[in-house]
């Protein structure tokens, strides 16, 4: 994934988001409503990532060990992965699992938002009855 592709990910999942968050008089009935639907959205996102995430793991740990079986001395763990950081295969895997794990912390975030949407609907709601009595 390219920053430009992740810059653009997460500017859709920015508006997206404020679509789904903006309450006013007009919506809040059927905002209450989609409340559960938001954040199923919102989770099987998160979920998605996670699942790209620990693809990518499995990928670099295959990375690691095709460019280690090759060696005629036997590596440790950690001086494999050392000797192989410069290779360029496992180079763009770590950098697509840098940019997995900012979408993953930026969807961790949306999450606790979307949680809280519930107690927003009800004190919006709240304040309604206290202006209408």
């Amino acid at each position: 994934m390219e920053t430009t592709e992740l810059d653009t990910l997460l500017a859709a999942y920015q508006s997206e988001l404020e679509a789904d968050v903006k309450l006013d008089e007009l919506n809040i009935k059927d905002k209450t409503m989609m409340v559960p639907t938001i954040k199923h959205k919102w989770v099987g996102r998160l979920m998605m990532h996670k699942a790209q995430h620990k693809k990518l793991l499995i990928a670099k740990k295959k990375a690691i060990k095709t460019y280690t079986d090759g060696n005629p001395v036997a590596l440790s763990k950690k001086l494999s992965e050392q000797a192989s950081i410069n290779d360029p295969n496992i180079i763009l895997i770590q950098e697509s699992l840098e940019k997995i794990e900012l979408i993953i912390d930026y969807l961790e975030r949306v999450e606790r938002l979307i949680n809280t949407l519930t107690w927003d609907c009800k004190n919006v709601i709240d304040l309604q009855k206290l202006e209408t009595t």
